[in-house]
């Protein structure tokens, strides 16, 4: 399930695709794949501009973040002292961090940082990787920004924003929201402000471990009927509502943050989430063109410590870690634009070109039940076989066709298959 180890680096998009069971090309085939359009023809899925959006705001192009091998990976209020041990887990952003300690603790570890307004101007400095700045956390729930009604919350986000931004550093605005995208009681009729506001926003909705958000997402009309939460096609479908809120949707990036514990949950059946399902989770944000996954890693479930990236049992970080290896390990793919492609009912998936290939991540659509998943390709891959990218794997193509298995909800896969892109 989903991609391999650490080792899959930026060269491995470029790897030669040579698994077993592949099947011969037949004339007809080669014919039909010569006469159809090239992948680039297809349409394109739109979108902020990758790494080069960053490249408008001075502190974030200057820190790296214009560079197509990098993926923003954070932990929601990180705390300072724990830098060094959330680089090692693959954490590179700070979304808030704890003023326990001055910036400089974890920016000295090499960790990007996007402080609130705990942080005078004066504590943050020109330090370079502080390069952005955070507005609110749950503005759009009227938690954080001080209005009574949803109209004051938001005067009060855009007056935060403008003081931000008259400090003229080079830092992007950034906020976190929470219920509003599901339309049903919080910010009604001014999602689309709060999203416009800022230069980059996540939202927080723990599908997996609280029961009120569950009962919160099914009251959105957006729901399907009788469909279950707690799986992580929710992660994907909340990106979706994200996007529905942008007047051009992807105009600006979107985060999804997934929770690596029980976050502070004290309703009648909260649960901790399962390691495999953080990967499902921010495999279907990914796949629903998130571009960043932030951890909330606060925690209450008596076992996994109170930051569950730094105190739980070993054996749960090392499988974060890797599920977070995997993540950068793709990103100069990730870091490009997606194609419009319908690969079949039941699968969410994503298509992607880059270094001679093309990539189709997939996972399970909102609704449906593990099983088998055909995959159907465009008539200009000739490829005989797809690569199971870090599976150690190829399935054969038949037909334009393919078949693999998804045994559980969380399931995800990404396949490589070489491709003219001329």
């Amino acid at each position: 399930m989903g991609i391999g180890a650490a080792s899959l680096a930026a060269g491995t998009a470029g790897a030669v695709l040579s698994g077993t069971g592949q099947a011969s090309r037949t004339d007809g085939v080669a014919e039909k794949a010569a006469s159809a359009p090239a992948m680039t023809d297809l349409p394109r899925i739109a979108w902020e501009g990758g790494p080069e959006y960053w490249r408008r705001f001075g502190k974030a192009a200057a820190a790296g973040w214009t560079d197509p091998a990098f993926f923003p990976v954070g932990v929601f209020f990180g705390r300072p002292a724990h830098a060094k041990h959330l680089k090692s887990l693959g954490i590179n952003v700070f979304q808030a961090v704890e003023h326990n300690d001055p910036l400089s603790v974890a920016t000295a570890e090499g960790m990007f940082c996007i402080p609130q307004d705990e942080f005078t101007a004066a504590e943050i400095g020109e330090d370079p990787l502080a390069v952005g700045l955070l507005a609110y956390d749950e503005c759009d729930m009227g938690l954080g920004c001080g209005g009574a009604t949803t109209q004051e919350s938001l005067a009060n986000m855009r007056a935060q924003v403008d003081r931000l931004r008259s400090r003229n550093d080079g830092r992007f605005i950034n906020a976190n929201y929470s219920k509003g995208v599901l339309e049903t009681f919080w910010a009604r009729g001014t999602m689309g402000d709060f999203m416009s506001v800022v230069d980059a926003a996540s939202v927080d909705n723990y599908a997996y471990t609280s029961p009120h958000t569950g009962v919160a997402v099914v009251a959105s009309a957006h729901w399907p009927l009788g469909v279950p939460v707690a799986r992580s096609a929710t992660y994907g479908w909340l990106v979706d509502r994200m996007r529905a809120f942008q007047a051009s949707p992807g105009v600006q990036p979107n985060w999804m943050l997934v929770e690596t514990a029980m976050p502070y949950l004290t309703e009648a059946g909260a649960s901790t989430i399962l390691p495999d399902q953080i990967e499902g989770a921010c495999w279907s944000a990914i796949i629903h063109e998130a571009r960043g996954i932030v951890f909330f890693q606060h925690n209450n479930d008596g076992i996994n410590g109170n930051y569950s990236l730094v105190e739980s049992p070993l054996p749960r970080q090392e499988l974060i870690r890797t599920a977070i290896s995997r993540i950068r390990a793709m990103a100069p793919v990730l870091n490009t634009q997606s194609y419009e492609w319908d690969f079949g009912a039941d699968s969410d998936t994503m298509l992607k070109a880059h270094d001679g290939a093309a990539y189709v991540f997939a996972s399970l659509a909102l609704g449906t039940e593990p099983g088998s998943r055909t995959f159907t390709l465009p008539a200009s891959f000739a490829a005989t076989a797809v690569e199971v990218v870090g599976e150690q794997r190829s399935i054969p193509i038949s037909n334009s066709t393919f078949t693999d298995v998804f045994p559980f909800e969380y399931t995800h896969h990404i396949y490589r298959i070489p491709v003219a892109l001329g």
